[in-house]
């Protein structure tokens, strides 16, 4: 909408009720570029699930797969002397530089002393790799969901799930 024309007279209510409308408008439109900012301003994120069929994920994938595998079969969690075992799916967020942002166990094991103990297998084996540029044209940050299973074998073993 138009600013005011000074040529009318201030008083006139159609004048003034237009004047309103567009005062909300302008704070409305504020309100979506401060919103829209605030998106842009946040880190884009890429869920990796079963489904990501970009090779470039799955090889990231795979990579990060194996090396937590290896290191929680070496590093088989044990209380009082006794291995752990079970399963538990862990939300693991990696950074574009290869850092472990964050791990969070969204089902649990049933036994808080193995998950934790997963959690810091998991924030141990870190950093990864750096993403490619095919990567990071795309994402700042990865997301995986995946089931890990302390098994009787006394190995770790990773699985992408689909939560």
């Amino acid at each position: 909408m138009p600013p005011p024309d000074p040529k009318l007279p201030a008083n006139d209510p159609v004048q003034a009720q237009r004047e309103e409308k567009r005062k909300q408008l302008i704070k409305i439109l504020a309100e979506i570029e401060k919103r829209i900012n605030e998106e842009n301003a946040r880190p884009k994120k890429r869920y990796i699930s079963p489904a990501t069929r970009e090779e470039v994920y799955a090889v990231y994938y795979d990579e990060l797969r194996r090396k937590i595998e290896d290191k929680g079969t070496v590093n088989f969690p044990e209380l009082a002397g006794k291995k752990l075992y079970g399963a538990l799916t862990m939300i693991v967020t990696v950074n574009f530089d290869g850092r472990i942002l964050d791990t969070e166990v969204v089902e649990t094991s049933g036994n808080l002393t193995l998950d934790r103990r997963a959690q810091s297998i998991v924030r141990g084996t870190g950093p990864f790799g750096r993403f490619s540029d095919a990567m990071r044209r795309k994402a700042d940050q990865i997301v995986v969901v995946s089931r890990f299973k302390f098994t009787r074998e006394d190995t770790l073993e990773t699985k992408l799930t689909s939560r």
